[in-house]
């Protein structure tokens, strides 16, 4: 958070306050730690560049803090395009049996194949990340993107769109 603070400051006295683009790109870059030849105008923030959660939130906070910008639709939109920080009571639900039945199914593996225990972990965190990343696939919703230049165009508006499907 104190890089993106640095850099909203310098906003506010002039360096890039007057441009929306430049603003953008800066906190990707240095606030965000994203390589500077990622950073084009096509970029999506979580698809491409991987800004996510509290990280895109402070982003959005930076841009109202410089340009003003009204993100309220975005706050009611916010799982429309970015995934939220913490786990869901429902991912807790599936989480926990399918660690039970993953340890429990490499377990039993691993004895009647008389492998070491250390085989049987190896074989459990395969199960569950291979599971987990099917289940994403196969239940798992689709985020909608938002370009780096998208971004830009909303702050220059002013205000996020009440629709979804305005945002580029």
């Amino acid at each position: 958070m104190g890089r993106i603070a640095d850099i909203r400051c310098n906003g506010k006295n002039g360096v890039v306050s007057d441009n929306p683009s430049a603003m953008v790109r800066k906190l990707l870059i240095e606030g965000q730690g994203v390589p500077e030849r990622k950073v084009t105008p096509d970029a999506r923030l979580l698809h491409d560049l991987g800004v996510d959660g509290d990280d895109a939130g402070e982003i959005f906070e930076a841009l109202h803090e410089s340009f003003g910008t009204d993100f309220t639709e975005l706050n009611r939109q916010w799982r429309v395009f970015f995934n939220t920080e913490g786990s869901s009571p429902r991912a807790v639900l599936i989480g926990i049996p399918a660690i039970i039945v993953c340890g429990g199914a490499a377990g039993a593996l691993a004895a009647a194949l008389h492998w070491p225990s250390i085989v049987a972990w190896g074989l459990a965190i395969a199960l569950l990340l291979g599971g987990g990343w099917l289940f994403s696939r196969r239940f798992g919703r689709e985020l909608r993107p938002l370009t780096v230049a998208g971004l830009a165009e909303i702050v220059q508006a002013g205000r996020w769109p009440s629709d979804p499907a305005d945002v580029r």
